[in-house]
């Protein structure tokens, strides 16, 4: 399991991030918010998947920000394992 922390309005939060049976389950236990996401689909495909979920709790720019760092971890996983550098 992934972890990531994500700040929004100056409280940090743990993001945690599985990859299960070709998709990612992606929670943010204090929002009481979770997901599941394809793993296969390409870095701007999740971007907006990420970004549309995010968006029902948070602003515009915190999700966005979210996103991009629930991202980076996702691809910096990617590489190590894989090779894939998208």
């Amino acid at each position: 399991m992934l972890t990531a922390t994500v700040q929004f309005s100056g409280t940090a939060f743990t993001v945690y991030i599985a990859e299960f049976e070709g998709t990612y389950i992606i929670s943010i236990p204090e929002l009481a918010f979770s997901m599941q996401m394809d793993n296969n689909l390409a870095h701007e495909e999740m971007a907006d998947e990420l970004i549309i979920h995010l968006f029902t709790l948070l602003d515009e720019d915190e999700s966005e920000h979210a996103a991009k760092v629930i991202l980076s971890v996702i691809r910096t996983e990617q590489g190590d394992n894989n090779g894939d550098k998208r």
